[in-house]
């Protein structure tokens, strides 16, 4: 079976994207998807990447021209946080804490996540999602936790083993490579592995795995101009 390692970061709408198209792919190509919660910051900081947003014409054309496009393309809600960027510091221990306690869980708690932030809903921001103070009641929707497993989440989320997990598996990703996200890692059925980084090389991914590629959305456009 084909194997592919996402390293990501709720912070990164790229690797929203990504994710979206990997799921999207998981039966298409007989796929196990692997989430690997890391903080994006401390992967840019040791790799000596910067945000684009430190490029103002980069920044700019990304944000409000780029990313709308490409949320329509790949047929994911999107909506640019009127503040950003966001120190996802907070969310991302408690995903990597999630990984540790329950992590057959961790695929429905990125996805809230990454729903919180990029496509709120209910008068609620992107800073309303990063404040760990609201972290209990997000991980209670829909009974997605017990409230044993939350306080137990949520206290491991802020000690000092996650913390020393979270960077370590930071560098170890900046060790094999990664300068940013979404860091994919995949490996094929004779157990080769390549990484791709960026929600533009799924094209690229198929062609090296020997599988068929059928554009951002496998099952078929709905027809139309695609809208947010």
């Amino acid at each position: 079976m084909v194997r592919a390692v996402l390293h990501y970061d709720v912070v990164s709408p790229w690797t929203l994207f990504a994710y979206a198209v990997l799921k999207r792919y998981r039966q298409q190509w007989d796929m196990d998807l692997v989430l690997k919660p890391v903080f994006l910051g401390g992967v840019m900081n040791a790799a000596g990447n910067k945000p684009p947003i430190t490029v103002p014409n980069k920044g700019k054309w990304m944000n409000q021209s780029d990313m709308p496009l490409a949320a329509q393309f790949f047929e994911v809600p999107y909506q640019f946080p009127t503040k950003f960027p966001l120190n996802t510091i907070h969310c991302m221990r408690l995903l990597r804490s999630i990984e540790e306690i329950a992590p057959e869980k961790l695929e429905k708690a990125t996805d809230l996540f990454y729903g919180a932030i990029w496509q709120p809903t209910g008068g609620k921001t992107a800073l309303d999602a990063i404040d760990p103070s609201n972290f209990a009641s997000m991980l209670a929707q829909d009974n997605l936790f017990s409230k044993a497993e939350i306080d137990k989440v949520v206290e491991l989320s802020t000690s000092d083993k996650v913390k020393g997990l979270l960077k370590s598996e930071s560098q170890q990703a900046v060790d094999e490579g990664a300068f940013g996200f979404p860091w994919i890692v995949v490996e094929r059925d004779d157990g080769e592995k390549r990484s791709f980084f960026g929600s533009d090389r799924f094209e690229t991914i198929a062609f090296w795995l020997g599988k068929e590629w059928k554009g951002p959305v496998p099952e078929g456009r709905k027809g139309g101009k695609a809208k947010l």
